[in-house]
């Protein structure tokens, strides 16, 4: 009786010692949809989470969002989804609260050309956005990269992804322009299949963009404690190592020839003013 006695009370208090523990911790919901843990995005929150000191824990969504915009309306809706990183934008800073931090440094704002490799003697002699304006660009259909190339007075024709390879080389456009890692693994896979397709060596358009965490208005808290959490990892160097270590960006760093380039830049009118004052260390320069 004795044993079973003290075997209740030890079962008791160990339930009440993982009951405390789990009031503890702080859940924080993703996205579960798409491999987000994949994902650069994924690897900064991690870091940002340990630097901030407070016991959050990381958590697949119970609905995943195949879009975006789907995501971004669910957070604000107080679905059980808390957080989100995506490229900045007035549309959804107008919805949720941003984390002024640029995940990747800004460097998704630097578009490399897939163009008909013939061609580069063309694109060689373009020096000038008034120059480039002579040409054809390809985007994908309703992509905010086409609203941002329009404004500046650059030619865009818009299609299906997948259609814009073979338009390239057809000539129904004279450049695709895709950011540095996706220009290049994207050459690499669509060669065999459209021939000639090259990436231009010359160039870069660039405009200023990041991609960065977003959470709901009701969750000041969250975005304080992951901004602390960043600034603690850009200040330690551990943000760096995990920006350097993810494979997308050395593939840039490494295969980009960014320092070579001649920059054509444009702005961004879609970009909100928090993002565009952001601590000038933190942005991306191929010059340095």
């Amino acid at each position: 009786m004795k044993h079973s006695l003290l075997c209740a009370i030890a079962l008791a208090a160990s339930c009440l010692v993982n009951s405390a523990q789990a009031a503890d911790t702080l859940d924080i919901y993703y996205n579960s949809a798409g491999g987000k843990e994949k994902t650069l995005g994924y690897q900064v929150l991690q870091l940002a989470i340990e630097k901030s000191g407070k016991p959050y824990v990381l958590k697949p969504s119970p609905t995943g969002y195949s879009s975006n915009a789907g995501m971004v309306d669910a957070i604000a809706n107080g679905a059980q989804i808390d957080i989100a990183w995506v490229n900045a934008a007035k549309a959804v800073s107008a919805k949720l609260l941003s984390v002024p931090f640029p995940i990747d440094r800004g460097l998704g704002g630097y578009r490399l050309f897939l163009i008909d490799g013939a061609r580069q003697g063309e694109f060689s002699r373009v020096k000038t956005l008034e120059n480039l304006k002579a040409f054809i660009a390809l985007q994908g259909t309703g992509w905010a990269d086409v609203d941002v190339m329009r404004k500046s007075g650059l030619t865009v024709r818009t299609g299906p992804q997948k259609n814009l390879y073979r338009m390239t080389m057809g000539r129904r456009g004279d450049y695709f322009a895709r950011g540095v890692n996706e220009a290049l693994n994207e050459q690499a896979k669509q060669v065999a299949d459209v021939p000639g397709l090259a990436v231009e060596k010359t160039l870069v358009l660039q405009y200023p963009s990041a991609s960065i965490f977003y959470v709901s208005k009701s969750r000041p808290d969250l975005r304080d404690d992951l901004m602390r959490g960043l600034e603690q990892a850009w200040k330690d160097g551990s943000f760096d190592k995990v920006f350097q270590a993810n494979p997308d960006i050395r593939l840039a760093f490494d295969k980009g020839d960014l320092k070579t380039r001649t920059i054509l830049k444009i702005p961004n009118p879609n970009l909100p003013e928090d993002i565009l004052a952001m601590d000038a260390r933190y942005w991306f320069d191929p010059q340095k």
